[in-house]
């Protein structure tokens, strides 16, 4: 007979199993069976590599990264088909880089020659040949390359060395997550995405073989999943159905994730301090919502307390019982933490690591 798994003290994130499974298949239906797609999740909310082979048994292929230590992680757990969705620059991240490529095809982004050469003298002098995508900015302005002509350029130097393969494009129109008005964000993302597809036809144009065009977050991906010319939707951390992408980004999934607090203290009748400040609970950007609780609740995060001051008395939540919240933003909350406790029922039916936060050396 197994143990039932205690819960500890301390907080700790709640993965509701039920919830999950339902958001997963949610996202697999518009990405893969009504958009064509391949659904390829980012990991950087996700973390544990339990949590993403989940994802892979449920219709995803492959995975994407923000780190060469996440997909460190992946990679150990038998994932091999990973995008970092970022520069790798820095000779210890690009020798990390090119011995994944021993084990398993690690794409990394570029949007500048100088990471080219960079990386191709590495991929040389390891007889490694690494794959990577040019990434172009389509309108976030943050990293990338400008569409057209100068996305093509650089895609040709890629191509041209002997230990780097060109494998295409990608790109992301996070400025457009918050668009409220749904014809309006429709025509936002349309026109993002099409400068990316527009690019990897030129391109094509100029006899440049295009494996990948991967673009999309859980912000975007109802409508990026469904216009042509993408071939992989990033979208992943969505399965956990945060505050954020539900009140912010008007993506209908459910919420998945909250976290366990402990109440510490009970001041007053309408005070409740509990030991979820925000070394364990993220404040910003979007900030989280306690459970059950009547009325309005203001919270006021330190670091080790949350205070809640409610407005109006509460009875019934004495010291030492439990609070949950519902997580804003899983971005900022999840990599706090060592472990999501996986829930069905109500009871704890796994438990899920999360890798340490990876150093200059890597991760430990």
């Amino acid at each position: 007979m197994q143990t039932a798994i205690e819960l500890p003290d301390s907080p700790c994130l709640l993965l509701d199993l039920d919830v999950l499974e339902r958001n997963m298949a949610r996202m697999h239906q518009t990405i893969v069976i009504d958009g064509g797609k391949r659904w390829r999740p980012h990991a950087k909310a996700l973390r544990a590599p339990a949590l993403v082979q989940r994802l892979q048994a449920a219709g995803a292929d492959g995975v994407t990264c923000a780190t060469v230590g996440e997909a460190e992680a992946m990679v150990a757990a038998g994932i091999h088909d990973v995008l970092i969705a970022s520069q790798v620059v820095g000779n210890a991240s690009i020798r990390r880089l090119v011995a994944l490529n021993r084990q398993a095809r690690v794409m990394a982004a570029v949007d500048a020659m100088a990471q080219v050469q960079a990386l191709a003298t590495a991929a040389r002098d390891a007889g490694v040949v690494l794959p990577l995508v040019v990434e172009v900015d389509i309108g976030m302005q943050r990293c990338g390359v400008a569409p057209g002509a100068a996305a093509v350029a650089l895609a040709r130097q890629v191509a041209a060395q002997s230990a780097l393969r060109f494998c295409g494009l990608m790109g992301w129109e996070g400025h457009t997550t918050g668009i409220a008005d749904p014809p309006a964000k429709q025509a936002a993302v349309t026109a993002a995405v099409r400068l990316l597809t527009d690019t990897a036809k030129r391109c094509r144009d100029a006899g440049l073989a295009v494996e990948v065009v991967s673009c999309s977050g859980t912000g975007t991906f109802p409508i990026a999943s469904q216009l042509p010319g993408v071939t992989e939707i990033q979208a992943g951390g969505g399965v956990l159905g945060d505050r954020r992408y539900r009140t912010e980004f008007h993506i209908p999934l459910e919420q998945a994730l909250r976290l366990r607090a402990v109440v510490l203290s009970r001041p007053t009748d309408q005070r409740i301090v509990c030991n979820a400040g925000w070394r364990y609970l993220a404040a910003w950007p979007t900030p989280a919502q306690v459970c059950g609780l009547p009325g309005a609740v203001q919270l006021s995060p330190s670091a080790e307390h949350l205070t809640l001051d409610c407005a109006e008395p509460v009875h019934g939540v004495p010291i030492g019982s439990t609070l949950h919240f519902d997580v804003g933003y899983a971005d900022s909350t999840v990599f706090l933490h060592p472990a999501f406790y996986a829930t069905r029922g109500g009871a704890v039916e796994c438990v899920m690591q999360i890798p340490a936060r990876e150093t200059g050396s890597g991760p430990r």
